[in-house]
């Protein structure tokens, strides 16, 4: 098998993943080759597209190249043709493997399904959704784009298909999708606190995809699978896209799928290295934050900050005599400080809150502007109560009347459940032991 020589074109490429990704393929498939990144302008493509063509065995298209590409090939595949762009070359062959990787992802479509967005990558997954038979809903922030793609559609001959607005009965009612595809940019980095518009229309045991795939997982995944309903990040899409490319390139390399299988995981951690993220716990005393976060740093193998334990490093001091000798005014200044400091160091990190963190509404809003996804482990009073019970450490507990104490504690949780709620990204019941609750956090964070 020759030496293959690939690469990506388009403007900007300073994060792109494509890279690391195309040689973790070539390494699992036995192909000798390399890939880089070719940072072209739309004014360079004219000078520069032939010349690659004639140099690489085949090169990768992105933004803003995909259609402006088409002019300079001398044939295309029949999924340019249908979607009006290329995102690979082969010579001076045009593909859209795009196509490819959606499909590889299995997302179920010969149903209810709703699409959110009316651009490239959604009139992809328009089509196909309506080839596989489905029912099709299209909603875009644009309602004309969702009408031009409704006539689009039905141009082709498919007729299950219609636009819909923000006030349809199917998205305000209880009606619900069985599957939601979103098309749309909501959640991508650096924004990843935003989520897919209509988050709440999916149906019990349903399935999202979102061809978001920085950060991994979105917090919309997060969301629809802790309400245990299934969720495809776009990082996989991704993945399969390019084995699409690579198999044009080198096709008679062998593809092992168990093999491939395996860069999917650490090309999530590849991605927190250019992204890093920080996975935050929160929620009451006793709810398992420091332990889950442990765990959880642990399987993902980044570093896990507790920052109550840094405090007491900082101040020489527990908290309780913090508490007693400069009152709680002093300790929760002193605790905005260390979360304003632990979100600003470099790296992806896990870090667990104290209990009263998000109830300071300057906390919320520093976590809302960082790259961090909240988790609220939500305990109910009975079995927070018998977790920390006999905890002296904690200065809610030191009263002696163990009933005052439990009143005591139940007051604060009811106070607080209202900021933990407003302050995270994802709720997740945590009352079971730590391994069921630990399992939970592992499928929320899936790639």
């Amino acid at each position: 098998m020759s030496v293959i020589k690939a690469g990506l074109i388009g403007s900007p490429l300073g994060h792109s993943l494509s890279p690391y990704i195309h040689e973790r393929i070539m390494e699992a498939s036995g192909i000798s080759g390399r890939y880089e990144l070719y940072e072209i302008s739309p004014e360079e493509l004219p000078k520069y597209a032939p010349v690659l063509m004639k140099e690489l065995t085949g090169f990768n298209v992105t933004i803003p190249h995909k259609v402006a590409i088409l002019p300079f090939l001398s044939e295309v595949a029949p999924m340019v043709k249908e979607y009006g762009a290329a995102n690979t070359v082969c010579g001076q062959v045009g593909y859209n493997t795009d196509v490819d990787g959606f499909l590889s992802c299995g997302i179920p479509l010969d149903r209810k399904v709703l699409l959110l967005g009316a651009g490239g990558v959604a009139r992809m997954m328009a089509v196909e959704t309506l080839k596989a038979g489905g029912d099709l809903s299209i909603w875009a922030r644009s309602p004309e784009k969702a009408l031009a793609l409704v006539k689009e559609c039905k141009e082709k001959g498919f007729e299950k298909v219609r636009a819909i607005s923000s006030d349809d009965k199917e998205l305000t009612g209880d009606s619900g999708f069985d599957t939601v595809l979103n098309g749309t940019p909501c959640g991508m980095w650096p924004n990843v606190h935003g989520s897919a518009p209509h988050p709440d229309v999916l149906k019990d045991g349903g399935t999202f995809f979102d061809t978001v795939y920085n950060p991994c997982p979105t917090k919309s995944c997060m969301q629809v699978r802790a309400k245990g309903n299934h969720a495809v990040s776009g990082l996989k899409m991704l993945l399969h896209q390019a084995i699409a490319a690579e198999k044009i390139w080198a096709p008679d390399a062998h593809f092992d799928d168990e093999r491939l299988s395996g860069i999917l995981p650490d090309l999530r951690k590849k991605l927190w290295e250019k992204s890093p993220m920080k996975l935050v716990f929160t929620g009451f005393m006793g709810a398992g934050k420091t332990t889950i976060g442990r765990m959880t740093a642990d399987e993902l193998s980044i570093p896990f900050i507790d920052l109550d334990e840094r405090i007491v490093q900082i101040a020489g001091c527990p908290i309780t005599e913090i508490f007693k000798k400069d009152g709680e005014e002093t300790f929760r200044r002193m605790e905005h400080d260390v979360l304003k400091m632990v979100l600003s160091q470099p790296g992806s990190a896990v870090i667990s809150l104290g209990g009263g963190v998000l109830t300071q509404e300057q906390n919320r809003k520093i976590l809302s502007e960082s790259h961090s996804m909240v988790m609220y482990l939500e305990v109910d009073p009975d079995t927070i109560w018998e977790r920390v019970k006999d905890d002296r450490s904690r200065p809610l507990l030191l009263a002696e009347d163990k009933d005052a104490a439990r009143r005591q504690m139940e007051d604060r949780l009811s106070s607080r459940k209202a900021s933990y709620e407003a302050g995270s990204d994802v709720i997740l019941p945590a009352s079971e032991e730590k391994d069921v609750v630990f399992d939970r956090v592992k499928n929320l964070l899936l790639p």
